[in-house]
Parts: structure tokens; C-alpha cells; sequence
């Protein structure tokens, strides 16, 4: 029986893949992979030829894979064989792995694999006609002479290589697989360590607790016959510890707490976790900055590369420069934006111009944002007065975390800016370098050491940087708080804002938020829904059970009745966010966006069966550096000409958007960065509802109306109320116990305790 071919996503799949044969229910195949193709749940289905030339289908989900498959290579694939009912028999892998090829199997891999670049089909047909079975000999005894004979020299190296590389990455699979160690932590171990990953595993199994939790490798260790008083056990308790304390905000901690965390780890072992820190500590891999204080080793480094390279531009001695040109450019400013920079700002713009680091701090809305602009006006006009061989290459860059926050950065300041994770994909993953100029970083409250550190150890001391922030609101949801050592560095140049522009004081929101700021008592006025979009702070009282629907019910009465269809530019033109600090439950984002998008698209236009209609808010979940191509004047995408592909904006994690229109491939969505591009069904993944969204996604943004519900979170505490509250500019409503409000703005904020041993007054002196 021959089977018939459906065109699917512009794919030929076949419907029928067994032939002639009687319906298996269980099969190990090793299939030669002909094509892919990926599921909106990061699952593959790969279609391949099995041993005897059968064409058959697998579905591989990604927790059973150690790495993605590519086509061209071979792939061994168990499980149960079951009826898809639209391409027939289909294999559900419980078990899959790349094998190295054989037979005339390495063809199709020679040709299609990108580990052979410039070996196409008619080389590795000559290379097989050449050799034949024993092409596998010759590229296994690296005999680069006999392939250069037919590729050349250049094509006979990247062979050799290509598959050495392939065989040893193998080898870890099966390894790894021997001793129960799940397919996607092999795949891990294998990119981590290379083949050496398995004599590094031998001589020391908890080297896996990089990436394995400690109860797995634990329980693999001992099976293998590590005793319970192992040195190398103990130790890797410790290191499991400050691990755990790491993932909670801390690069250092009380020794004390070290130890009961240790005591638990390494149960029933009975001795004193004190002989563990020792065994840690005499390793190197721990250290103990302070009798009292341990860290790991990692941190430790990252926290004195941070000290160090902070203090040099410090102490580099900055060129003299024309004050006048300063003054010049801030009278500029003033007179685009209508009023007159206060002293303060007028200071910062002086200070930022001429030091090497410094810290620009207030709360929200004290005119930060002005000051940036008045900052680059200022560069700009010191880079144009120096002479050409100076001025190349000098580059002021300003970066925000989200893609909302940089949009509005950039209208603010009237220049471009980009999120920080493009800046960091910029320079680690496309190579470029910042060699001069300045670069900016909003919301610097919400840097975490391990990301202040890379920045630090890419980006050349020649390049001023300018933190600005507010340590009262959210800090970092990673490790560590630098921009609030920073701030409290007498020796790192600062200036504070204390004057509130962005919202009219008559509105209450600054007050309010400066009061929970202080964590001072508030009055709030009752919100009444027959008036919801009245400026000013409001507390919608509710009991637990009611926060959800009372939220329903606020948004509701601010953005009035469902739009009918095609008429959502009203509801979006009113700029209403409901801002949580949990998912799940009823009042977390996920069951609020639903219940909104049920609601307030009923009328719209569906998108397929994705649960999207045209007008549906939504939010990125996931950088993806492909999307969003850029177009020259004829709007042709434009080409990188290093790499041959479109130049992308990208789609940055956090934006929000909408979908406008339905779309060839799917839909089409613009996202409130300007950015915009089609989406197809496996960019779902990447998606969610935008309706409501967390406090931290918010931070750096604003919106007309906010709506706060309150719930019992450990996240909750003064700085995250405070940050929510200022992210609306006319109304703000909070909805819950006015109880539970008192005690969140009684309570001292639990992140402003994380443990940290960033000294950088050690490093730089007072001034």
C-alpha cells in the first residue's frame, strides 16, 4: 500500500509510512532524518528513513532528547507506535539518540549537517564512491591526507572534526544514559564539558549538581558505592547550600545558616556540619570572606572583579572638556521640553559627563528620564567638538529591561535605545564590541551581580557607565545588590531627585507612593466604580474570596462595555493594566487574563483555534533575535553582510502588544517597543495574555490606570507595592483587606536583607 502525501505548512508529509507491513505496537528504529518539524511545545516530529529504507515518522518530546535533532543525522528512537489521525502510524519516543552514522547514511549527513559546512551532496557522493564503507575508517584515523585527495584540505579538516565531534557527543549520550541520567542533562554535560565530561563525572559524581538537583545525584552517588562520609559528598553539601541560597538573592551567607542547610542535605549522615564547611573550604571551591560570612568561590570572584573594575573608572582621569558646551546643551533641552532643568538635574548632568561611574538615583516620576536626555545632548556635543580619530567609534548608548520601558525612554530622550538583553546578545553572542562613549542603564535597581559583572568584564574601561535607578523600588529578581552598594559608595559619584514630575500631585499617586516608600500609613479613598477613571490612589475593598472578581469588576467599570467587532483601539487607547504579584490562583494573572480575554474579545475575530483574536493583548515571553526584520526605504528586509541573513530587531521578553491582523502564517502582532512582525502557531510558546501581568514585567513602564489586586504572596512587600503604584500616572486602584495593605507597607522589605560581600568601598576611596 502506497500512502498519500498532505501538504501541511508548506511540508510533504506522508500519510501512510509503513509499507506493506503488519501495525506494530512497540519499535526501536534508527531513522536517518529527512526533515523536522517542531511543535508549538518545543516537541520535534522527525521524519527519517529507518535501516531498510522505510520512510517513518517519531515524535520526540524535548525532555527525552538530550539536544535537538538535525537533519542529516541518525537517531535511534523507542517507544510505542500509535495511529495519528491525519498521518498514520506515529512513534512516541520514550527513549532517543543521535547515533554516528552508518552505512550510506553518512551521505545524507556529509550534506546536510551544518557541522560540514561547504560539503553539499555531489562532494559527499565523490567521498562515497571514493571509499565506500571504508570512509568511515579514514575519517575515524583523522587520514586527511587520503580526503584531501578528493575535497581539497580545507573540506578534509571540517570533516574530520565535524565528526569527531559528533562521535564524542555521542559517546557522553550513551555514557550518562548507562547510569540514569535524564536525555536533556546529558545533552547539557556534553555542552558543558565535551568529552571530558565523563572523566569528570567519574573522578567526582556531584560535578552533576551543576546540573541535576542534589537529591538525584545524590541518590546516584550512593547507589554507586560513595559512602556517606565522602569528602567529596560533604563538600559538594556546601557548595548545594550556597547553591540554594544563590537561587534565593543571596551571594553570601551567615555560616550558621550554611550549616543547617548542610545538616539537611547530607541526612542521615550524623556528624557535625562544621567538618563539611572545613572539607568545603579546604577545596577552594568555598571561602569565607569573613569569619562568620561563607560564599562560593564564583561569587566570591565576581563580587572582586566588580570592586575592581568599578574602582578603575573611578579613579581614570577624565579629559578636560568645555564646560560651556554642557551648559549650551541643557539650555537646548529646556527649551524642547518648556521648563528649566532643576539643580539637581542640572548637577547630574555635570557629574554623568565628567566621572568614569556614576549613580543617578530618585523615586518615581522625579524626572530621571529629563536628565538622560539632557545627558546625551550634553556627550553628543563633546563627541562633535573632538577632533575625528577621537570621536570614531565613541558610542552613547541607553538601555531599560523591557520592551515597554524602552519605548518610552526613547520618545523621552528623543534617541534610540534597546533592552538590556539585546545589549548583552549584542556583545556576547554577535561580537560587538563598545569601545568608547557612554552607556546608560535604566531601572538599575533590578541589576543583579552576575549580570552587572558580565557587563563589566565585555565592555572596554573607556566607556562611561551611568546607573540610574531607585532603591526603593523592586530589586533584582537574580543575585545580589549592586546598584544599592552603589548607591550607599561615598567614593562613586551621586546625585538624588526628590522632586516628582510625572504625575500631577493633584492625582495623590505622589504622596501615596512616597509614603509606602517609608513605609508611613495611608488613607485612601474608597473607589467608586460609577467614577472609575477619577485621578488619584483608590482602595476597592475585598475579602479574600473577592479580590478576583472586584478586579474583574474595576476593570470593567474603566474600560466600559465588550467593544463590538473591529472596535478594540478604544479599549487599548485607555491604557488600563492590571498588575499582579502571583500566577496561579484566582486573582494571579493567568485565570485574570482569561476571564478578561473571554469577555472582551467575544466579538472579535478569532486567530485559528489559538485562543487569540484580532485585538487580543498579549505579552513575549522569550527573546527570539529573528523576528522583526528590518526593511530599507523600498521595504526590502535589509541583510547582515557577514552572515547573509535578515537584520532583525527581534521580539524582546516582556513586550506587550496586540494582534491586528490575521496573517498568511498566523497573525500578525506590534508590539509597544515599535517592533512588529507575523507569528506562527510555534511562537505560541513565546506568548501570553497581556491583560494583567507581574509587577516585575511593569517595572520601568507606565500606564494611564493601574489596577493592584493584593493577595498573600512572599514576593508582596513595600518595594513591590511602591514600584506598582507608580507605574500609574493618573489612577491607581488597589483592590483587597485594608489590613493586609497596612501590614505590606509595615513590614520591612525581605529583598533589601539579601546577603552580599560587595566592598567596593575597600576599593574606592571616599571622595
Amino acid at each position: 500500500m502506497v500512502g498519500t502525501t498532505k501538504r501541511r505548512g508548506g511540508a510533504d508529509v506522508q500519510t501512510n509510512l509503513v509499507l506493506g507491513e503488519r501495525f506494530e505496537q512497540s519499535a526501536s528504529w534508527e531513522l536517518a532524518i529527512t526533515s523536522i518539524h517542531e511543535s508549538r511545545f518545543g516537541d520535534h516530529v522527525i521524519i527519517g528513513r529507518d535501516e531498510n529504507g522505510h520512510l517513518r515518522r517519531a515524535l520526540v518530546q524535548s525532555k527525552r532528547s538530550p539536544r535537538d535533532p538535525v537533519v542529516g543525522e541518525t537517531w535511534r528512537v523507542t517507544g510505542e507506535i500509535k495511529p495519528h489521525r491525519d498521518f498514520g502510524p506515529q512513534l512516541y519516543a520514550e527513549v532517543s539518540l543521535p547515533l554516528v552514522p552508518k552505512g550510506r547514511a553518512i551521505i545524507r549527513h556529509l550534506a546536510t549537517d551544518k557541522r560540514f559546512p561547504g560539503v553539499g551532496w555531489a562532494t559527499a557522493d565523490r567521498l562515497w564512491n571514493g571509499f565506500g564503507e571504508s570512509i568511515y575508517d579514514v575519517i575515524r584515523d583523522r587520514d586527511l591526507k587520503a580526503l584531501a585527495a578528493i575535497v581539497g584540505a580545507d573540506r578534509a579538516v571540517t570533516i574530520v572534526d565535524g565528526f569527531g565531534m559528533l562521535s564524542e557527543e555521542v559517546e557522553v549520550f550513551r555514557w550518562l544514559d548507562r547510569y540514569g541520567v535524564s536525555p536533556r542533562v546529558a545533552g547539557a554535560a556534553a555542552r558543558v564539558w565535551g568529552f571530558g565530561a565523563i572523566d569528570r563525572i567519574k573522578v567526582d559524581p556531584y560535578t552533576m549538581t551543576l546540573l541535576e538537583p542534589w537529591q538525584d545525584v545524590d541518590a546516584r552517588a550512593l547507589r554507586l558505592g560513595v559512602v556517606l562520609d565522602d569528602r567529596r559528598r560533604i563538600a559538594a553539601a556546601v557548595e548545594e547550600a550556597l547553591a540554594i541560597r544563590f537561587r534565593a538573592g543571596h551571594m553570601a551567607s551567615p555560616t550558621p545558616v550554611v550549616k543547617q542547610l548542610v545538616r539537611r542535605l547530607l541526612s542521615p549522615w550524623e556528624d557535625d556540619p562544621t567538618r563539611a564547611v572545613d572539607v568545603a573550604l579546604a577545596t577552594g571551591r568555598v571561602v569565607s570572606p569573613n569569619p562568620e560570612t561563607l560564599q562560593s568561590r564564583a561569587c566570591r570572584f565576581m563580587e572582586d572583579e566588580i570592586a575592581r573594575l568599578i574602582a578603575e573608572r573611578v579613579r581614570r582621569q577624565q579629559p578636560n572638556f568645555d564646560g560651556k558646551l554642557i551648559v549650551d546643551a541643557i539650555a537646548k533641552v529646556e527649551e524642547e521640553i518648556g521648563y528649566r532643568l532643576t539643580d539637581a538635574q542640572r548637577e547630574a548632568v555635570f557629574m554623568a559627563t565628567s566621572s568614569g561611574v556614576s549613580v543617578l538615583r530618585g523615586g518615581a516620576g522625579t524626572g530621571k528620564t529629563t536628565v538622560v536626555r539632557a545627558i546625551l545632548a550634553a556627550l553628543e556635543a563633546l563627541r562633535d567638538d573632538l577632533p575625528a580619530p577621537q570621536s570614531d567609534g565613541v558610542e552613547h548608548l541607553q538601555v531599560a529591561l523591557a520592551g515597554r520601558a524602552v519605548r518610552r525612554i526613547a520618545e523621552a530622550t528623543q534617541r534610540p535605545a534597546s533592552t538590556l538583553s539585546r545589549l548583552v546578545h549584542d556583545i556576547e553572542d554577535a561580537g560587538r564590541r563598545v569601545r568608547g562613549g557612554t552607556i546608560i542603564f535604566d531601572e538599575s535597581s533590578m541589576l543583579d551581580t552576575p549580570t552587572v559583572y558580565r557587563l563589566l568584564i565585555q565592555v572596554s574601561n573607556e566607556v562611561k557607565l551611568i546607573f540610574i535607578g531607585d532603591p526603593g523600588q523592586l530589586a533584582p529578581i537574580g543575585p545580589g545588590l549592586p546598584f544599592h552598594t552603589m548607591v550607599k559608595t561615598s567614593g562613586i559619584p551621586s546625585v538624588n531627585l526628590d522632586v516628582v514630575h510625572r504625575q500631577d500631585n493633584a492625582t495623590g499617586i505622589p504622596a501615596i507612593a512616597s509614603a509606602v516608600r517609608r513605609g508611613n500609613p495611608v488613607g485612601l479613598r474608597r473607589f467608586d466604580p460609577n467614577v472609575a477613571s477619577s485621578p488619584g490612589v483608590y482602595l476597592f475593598p475585598a475579602s479574600k474570596e473577592e479580590v478576583a472578581a472586584k478586579t474583574i469588576a474595576a476593570f470593567r467599570a474603566m474600560c466600559g462595555p465588550v467593544p463590538a467587532n473591529e472596535k478594540t483601539a478604544a479599549l487599548h487607547d485607555m491604557d488600563v493594566q492590571i498588575l499582579t504579584q502571583i500566577k496561579n490562583g484566582s486573582a494571579g494573572s493567568k485565570d485574570l487574563n482569561r476571564a478578561i480575554e473571554s469577555e472582551y474579545m467575544a466579538r472579535q475575530r478569532k486567530i485559528e483555534n489559538w485562543g487569540l483574536s484580532v485585538g487580543s493583548k498579549v505579552m513575549w515571553l522569550r527573546n527570539d533575535y529573528s523576528k522583526a526584520p528590518q526593511l530599507d526605504e523600498a521595504g526590502n528586509a535589509l541583510i547582515d553582510k557577514t552572515t547573509s541573513r535578515p537584520i532583525c530587531c527581534g521580539f524582546m521578553n516582556g513586550s506587550l502588544g496586540v494582534v491586528m491582523r490575521p496573517h498568511a502564517k498566523g497573525a500578525w502582532v506590534k508590539f509597544d517597543d515599535g517592533t512588529e512582525d507575523a507569528i506562527t502557531s510555534a511562537d505560541l510558546e513565546k506568548l501570553t495574555y497581556g491583560w494583567a501581568i507581574s509587577v516585575h514585567k511593569a517595572q520601568g513602564s507606565a500606564f494611564r490606570r493601574v489596577i493592584i489586586p493584593l493577595v498573600n504572596s512572599k514576593l508582596l512587600d513595600r518595594t513591590m507595592l511602591y514600584t506598582a503604584i507608580t507605574r500609574g500616572i493618573e489612577t491607581v486602584v488597589l483592590v483587597g483587606n485594608p489590613d493586609h495593605l497596612h501590614e505590606i507597607i509595615a513590614m520591612p522589605p525581605k529583598a533589601l536583607e539579601r546577603g552580599n560581600y560587595l566592598r567596593l568601598e575597600n576599593a574606592i576611596p571616599a571622595t
